[in-house]
């Protein structure tokens, strides 16, 4: 079966279950927090491990998340362990993250500067981009030093490129590309 259609049928339900019992958000909050942790390494490893037993995997979810989380989460990771679907969690958040954003219509934004970005900036970003779009931002903020200067604004798969190194390549570009050198 298809990876993509196997984490949107469960990204559906678990999000309709979420605003069926009204905690969407609450439940939003839980797949970020469970979208993260599943960055490590270890957690991933145990995911996909299938020598590890659901069970055994279900009391690690737990112990990790017990009282962190919303108890319909809990019982999600359960009923994914039991179909043996866990290894889709982090595309199964990511789906879940589309749908609620949709539904809250809420803009996606990330933003990529060469330093770390401080909370008057993402304001002030967040405020532009929600005026500009009449909706809700939801920005997330990266690091990246290669940019020298500058940002990287992507809302809703749009890119604005303002930075430093992708001026300076546009340059590069035109001296080694012009005729006349």
């Amino acid at each position: 079966m298809n990876i993509n259609r196997i984490s949107v049928r469960y990204a559906k339900a678990l999000f309709e279950l979420a605003l069926e019992n009204n905690i969407a958000e609450p439940v939003y909050k839980d797949m970020q927090l469970i979208s993260k942790v599943a960055d490590f390494e270890d957690f991933r490893n145990m995911l996909e491990n299938p020598v590890i037993f659901p069970s055994k995997k279900q009391g690690i979810f737990k112990l990790i998340f017990d009282g962190k989380i919303q108890d319909l989460s809990i019982r999600f990771f359960s009923l994914l362990t039991e179909n043996k679907r866990e290894i889709y969690l982090k595309a199964i958040a990511r789906n879940f993250f589309g749908f609620y954003r949709k539904h809250f219509g809420i803009k996606s934004v990330e933003l990529v500067t060469p330093f770390t970005a401080g909370e008057k900036l993402k304001k002030e970003v967040s405020t532009i981009i929600a005026k500009e779009f009449k909706t809700i931002v939801d920005l997330e903020d990266k690091t990246d030093e290669k940019l020298i200067g500058g940002f990287i604004l992507t809302v809703e798969g749009m890119q604005y490129d303002a930075s430093v190194a992708s001026k300076l390549k546009d340059i590069k570009k035109e001296l080694f590309g012009s005729p006349n050198l």
